[in-house]
């Protein structure tokens, strides 16, 4: 593979919620506790604080998303990227209602 998306494109969409979800839930990685232990305190991380958001931007637009690039570098198999995005707000944030900014 190639650089990741976050090197080759530092400025664009939805940079920090492929970085991190690349971080904590590639199958190598498979650290989707350590991601929820992060998410319960995201008002005091602002890296966590802008994945939220590009989250929500996500699930709300997904026709935003830069191609496949969610999937070269999580590998989920939900179907689709909004199946994923929904299943990973109810894994991080429970009931919590969707915001996009």
């Amino acid at each position: 593979m190639d650089q990741p998306y976050w090197i080759r494109h530092p400025d664009g969409p939805f940079v920090t919620l492929i970085a991190v979800a690349a971080t904590y839930l590639h199958p190598e990685a498979d650290e989707l506790e350590l991601l929820q232990e992060r998410a319960k305190d995201d008002e005091s991380d602002p890296e966590m604080r802008v994945f939220k958001a590009e989250l929500g931007q996500a699930i709300t637009h997904p026709g935003q998303l830069p191609g496949d690039e969610l999937f070269r570098h999580v590998q989920y198999d939900d179907g689709s990227d909004v199946k994923f995005l929904r299943r990973l707000w109810r894994d991080l944030y429970g009931d919590e209602p969707v915001t996009a900014s």
